[in-house]
């Protein structure tokens, strides 16, 4: 995704856009160049919603504040997760799949992308909402946890509508509600967890987004500049197919508009994850 708006960006401005990749600490190392770069507006980190709403709170020590050192710019997709579930469980829709969860307390598990990713606190959302206990079973990645789902090792995961997009279309999986306020376009058949009104509070408001963010030490006017460039290349037919072929929604904030949902996120997921107690050193 950085890479298509990055092309973009270059043909549009006339200047370099290189895309270097920062792996490790979950994305923190990326933030961290990111934080220590001159306010020139000429880094910027292109991260998820874990970047603000999850650093604060899964690292036990942090050297930079995300809401104070990073300067939002905006978002520019959103994403979605399932609930898929092994095909051999007596369970048609997630009301079934609750029901029999409550019922098998020491039976259901549920895997997730690595513990501290939005998989592994949407398991936790699920369980306070619903009054079930599904067990946690971390994996490194989508490949293995998918794995184990189809083995029936665990009976279900929470995973990006992308990565489970194939063995849905298999039939190998059974994917009962997806995160976000509408249905994937690539799932017509797949619902939200809102609009199944089950009353599971948190979850059913959660939704996940890429953004771009500079230092937060860069001047407005500067700011302004990056934003408006991003937008013009993000109304671009062109980014739009490439993007949309990932599965993700392609959106485009103002800087406040950004700013207000890094904070509402911010205040979602740290009441769950501080219920937890889960730390990273």
């Amino acid at each position: 995704m950085s890479r298509i708006i990055a092309d973009r960006l270059r043909a549009q401005t006339g200047t370099a856009a290189i895309v270097e990749n920062k792996p490790g600490a979950a994305g923190r190392i990326a933030a961290e160049a990111v934080v220590r770069s001159e306010p020139d507006g000429s880094t910027l980190l292109s991260a998820p919603i874990v970047a603000t709403a999850f650093y604060p709170f899964i690292f036990k020590s942090l050297p930079f504040d995300p809401l104070v050192d990073l300067a939002p710019i905006s978002r520019f997709c959103t994403f979605q997760f399932a609930l898929a579930v092994n095909t051999k469980l007596p369970t048609a829709n997630l009301a079934d799949f609750l029901t029999y969860a409550r019922a098998n307390k020491e039976r259901v598990n549920f895997g997730s992308l690595g513990a501290g990713t939005p998989s592994h606190f949407l398991g936790v959302m699920l369980n306070q909402a619903a009054g079930t206990e599904m067990a946690h079973v971390p994996y490194r990645g989508s490949a293995p946890a998918i794995t184990d789902l189809l083995g029936g090792t665990i009976q279900a995961a929470f995973d990006t509508t992308a990565s489970l997009m194939e063995q849905y279309k298999a039939g190998t999986i059974r994917l009962l509600a997806i995160t976000g306020a509408n249905r994937s376009p690539r799932l017509p058949d797949v619902p939200t967890f809102a609009e199944l009104k089950l009353g599971l509070g948190a979850i059913e408001a959660a939704d996940f987004w890429y953004g771009l963010f500079a230092t937060g030490k860069t001047p407005e006017p500067i700011l302004d500049k990056l934003n408006g460039n991003l937008r013009t290349a993000l109304a671009d037919p062109a980014v739009q197919q490439l993007l949309s072929a990932l599965d993700v929604g392609v959106v485009a904030d103002t800087r406040a508009e950004f700013a207000r949902i890094i904070k509402a996120d911010y205040d979602r997921w740290g009441s769950v994850i501080k219920s937890t107690g889960f730390t990273l050193e």
